[in-house]
């Protein structure tokens, strides 16, 4: 299991398509949603960390209407 971390100044929209996102290669589980700007998840997936997180970018950027429209950040952490 990976934890990603998102950061975003709308992160209604962000929360909107990743809260319990599955596919095939991967399915996210809300882990903390405290801050307003950061939302960390829990992410189930046979892929490595680097994959993982380019895999994330690409999903949402391709899926999301709102992928190419705002500004964010995603990365894997410990």
């Amino acid at each position: 299991m990976s934890k990603i971390e998102i950061n975003a100044a709308q992160m209604k929209f962000i929360r909107d398509f990743f809260d319990n996102y599955e596919d095939d290669k991967v399915k996210f589980k809300l882990a903390d949603a405290s801050n307003r700007i950061k939302t960390i998840y829990e992410v189930e997936t046979e892929l490595a960390d680097n994959e993982l997180e380019k895999y994330v970018k690409a999903v949402f950027k391709e899926k999301s209407q709102y992928g190419n429209a705002l500004y964010y950040t995603i990365r894997v952490i410990k």
